[in-house]
């Protein structure tokens, strides 16, 4: 998705929040912005009774659901397990 400038003002409080969330999560305060309109977007959507938002990363996560073939019967119950190693097919 292409990018597009713009500019806001915003209060001291949020500028000290947002510099303290970009600390924390090493996350970029544009990125923490655009998730936040994001989640705003989605919230008033389904509240109007709406569909959520397109999220790209759902998206690219949805297209790889029965991508696989095989392996265990329950694997989506036990997966933890099979990843820490403490299950085997």
């Amino acid at each position: 998705m292409a990018m597009i400038r713009y500019q806001m003002f915003i209060d001291e409080g949020q500028k000290r929040m947002l510099e303290e969330l970009h600390r924390r999560l090493n996350v970029p305060v544009a990125e923490l912005v655009r998730r936040a309109i994001d989640r705003l977007v989605a919230e008033q959507a389904q509240a109007a009774g709406g569909y959520p938002v397109e999220d790209e990363q759902v998206d690219s996560l949805l297209s790889l659901a029965g991508v696989c073939e095989g392996g265990p019967v329950d694997l989506a119950d036990n997966h933890e397990q099979y990843l820490r190693g403490e299950k085997t097919p």
